[in-house]
C-alpha cells in the first residue's frame, strides 16, 4: 500500500496464474516469477500497449501494475 510520500516509478504487466499467484512480463524473456525480471516500462501506455497484445486470444487475466518507489523526501515525525 503506498503513502502519501510514495510515488509511481514505473508498471508492470502482470499475469495471475492461480491461486494468489501471478508473473511478470519481460518481452525478451517472456513470462518470469519474480517481478525484478519483469520489464518495469515508463508509461501506463506503453505496458497497457504489450498488455492488450498479450491478451489476444489469450484468457489469462493479465493486468497493468503501477510500481510505487519513495519520493525521497525525509518525512518528520509528529511528537
Amino acid at each position: 500500500m503506498e503513502d502519501e510520500n510514495d510515488v509511481i516509478v514505473g508498471y508492470l504487466v502482470i499475469r495471475e496464474i492461480g491461486d494468489d499467484e501471478v508473473q511478470f512480463w519481460d518481452p525478451e524473456a517472456g513470462w518470469n516469477d519474480d517481478p525484478d525480471d519483469g520489464k518495469l516500462y515508463e508509461t501506463a501506455e506503453e505496458a497497457e500497449r504489450d498488455a492488450e497484445t498479450l491478451r489476444a486470444g489469450n484468457n489469462d487475466t493479465i493486468t497493468v501494475e503501477p510500481v510505487y518507489g519513495d519520493d525521497g523526501e525525509e518525512e518528520e515525525e509528529e511528537i
